[in-house]
């Protein structure tokens, strides 16, 4: 019976999917008027719209801040490097490649160092006499460090020589390990380019935009173990410096604002779409993951890793959190086929809630409570004492997003939404994802559509203010990667006609 209930609710998202030309996104005020209606195209070109490309840097790992101890005496400090390009060498003296290769790395150092050009020889295993010795054999003048541990096994060095280049912002851009003939012209043509003026010019494409170009800009995108299954940004002071996190291919992955990588966790099934469930008592930061049509939903506590679930009486439509207040009381409620079951932070198990069959979507109302969509379209908060929205919401549709002065609403074929300021001005704006794989921005106020991108197998949106310039980024985890997107522009941005 449960098999056959999940199947019957892909069943009805598939055929809303193909049954209209578009996803009508509407806003419904809290005394139940109605408010805009905007219809999302379900096309990927749609008549009249050319697609233009929409690119995100490429990324590269960061090189690790290191200090190392030179042969000679003094420090050679990776960081006071930014700016100049740098090719690292890990080599020994008893490796007979290293000292073919390590002559073409001194003329590379001489002809190139004028240009910005640093180049560092790393002995990886022999004291700083017998390193300074063979250096002055070989007519080397480039700096001669000796080996950290830390940073071979950081670098994962498993032989000699081991090659890598650092562009300017101290990023790895290239890497060879072993050598082989003709192994040099190849450096030495990576170096010219990362030294001319087209060293930031590598790009990578997300998207197809199809209005609004130039409002959205990538700031960073990732690649991920797997195929993502949800994202959820979180506010600074999050232990570890983890502002974003990413469920994907079974793991759960951690990364900063600038979307360096934190940390990477094997996690259980039950983490598919993610939600910031705030903080403990303990000040400890959790989330929360649920999958449609799982019979549980995951509590992860970040600084440690540790999992627990809390059991749900049926299969899963819609999981909402209550997370106002931090150390404050924590809830959560799971609309299923049997009616909503809520839970406190510290359960087990969720109980189903007395006259809550029909509730089909959940959305978090900030301070109030959760609120939640009947199969009849009548809109309530769970808390019994608080009075149902008039008015219906239209057949199909699913809670999309609530805040104090109305909800967004979506069809089913909605796969996720986030509200936040995203671009500058008073205002903000609604982000939704649809089945058909369009990215959209539409003015909260008005419905206006300001940006509109083909954007394949999106499965998750938040938004989080990664950079705390009072603008949220919108995160999006789709097909086997997540990007965190910014406002480009310094003014308001109209609807796009």
């Amino acid at each position: 019976m449960r098999a056959c209930r999940v199947a019957l609710l892909c069943w009805i998202v598939c055929a809303a999917a193909f049954g209209q030309q578009s996803d009508e996104i509407s806003w419904v005020r809290q005394d139940g008027t109605p408010g805009w209606r905007t219809g999302i195209p379900q096309e990927i070109r749609p008549p009249g719209r050319t697609p233009a490309p929409f690119l995100a840097p490429r990324w590269f790992a960061k090189f690790p801040d290191a200090k190392l101890k030179l042969a000679s005496g003094g420090v050679f400090d990776f960081a006071a490097a930014r700016g100049k390009i740098v090719l690292v060498d890990f080599w020994a003296s008893w490796c007979g490649p290293c000292l073919k290769e390590l002559p073409h790395l001194q003329r590379l150092h001489d002809t190139r160092e004028a240009r910005g050009l640093r180049a560092i020889a790393i002995n990886a295993d022999e004291e700083a006499p017998a390193a300074s010795q063979a250096a002055r054999r070989l007519g080397l003048s480039m700096p001669v460090a000796v080996n950290d541990p830390a940073l071979y096994r950081t670098l994962g060095v498993h032989a000699l020589p081991t090659l890598m280049i650092i562009d300017r912002q101290g990023r790895l851009r290239a890497r060879w390990d072993g050598y082989r003939p003709g192994l040099e012209a190849e450096i030495a043509a990576t170096v010219d380019r990362l030294l001319g003026s087209g060293d930031e010019g590598e790009t990578r494409e997300l998207a197809s935009t199809l209005a609004g170009g130039g409002v959205l800009a990538a700031r960073w995108a990732r690649d991920l173990p797997g195929s993502a299954d949800g994202v959820v940004g979180l506010p600074p002071g999050t232990a570890g410096g983890v502002r974003v996190v990413a469920s994907a291919g079974g793991m759960l992955l951690s990364f900063d604002a600038a979307g360096e990588a934190v940390a990477r966790r094997k996690s259980s099934g039950t983490l598919g779409r993610l939600l910031d469930f705030g903080t403990t008592g303990k000040g400890t930061r959790e989330i929360v993951g649920f999958r449609p049509g799982g019979t549980s939903i995951g509590v992860v506590t970040l600084d440690s890793g540790q999992e627990r679930t809390i059991d749900v009486p049926a299969p899963v439509l819609d999981v909402a959190v209550q997370n106002d207040a931090p150390g404050a009381a924590r809830h959560l409620a799971a609309a299923t086929v049997r009616g909503a079951a809520l839970a406190a932070a510290e359960d087990t198990h969720a109980a189903l809630l007395d006259g809550s069959h029909g509730v089909r979507s959940l959305a978090s109302l900030p301070g109030r409570g959760i609120l939640s969509l009947r199969e009849d379209g009548s809109i309530a908060a769970l808390d019994a004492a608080a009075a149902s929205w008039p008015g219906a919401a239209p057949a199909a549709s699913q809670l999309l997003v609530a805040r104090d002065d109305g909800a967004a609403l979506g069809p089913t074929t909605a796969v996720g939404a986030a509200l936040g300021r995203f671009l500058p001005g008073s205002g903000r704006q609604l982000a939704v994802a649809t089945y058909a794989g369009h990215v959209v921005l539409l003015d909260a106020a008005t419905g206006g559509l300001l940006f509109d991108a083909v954007w394949a197998d999106v499965r998750d949106l938040s938004a989080a203010d990664l950079d705390g310039d009072g603008l949220d980024e919108l995160l999006i985890a789709s097909g086997r990667s997540v990007a965190a997107l910014g406002a480009t522009r310094d003014r308001v941005v109209s609807a796009a006609r």
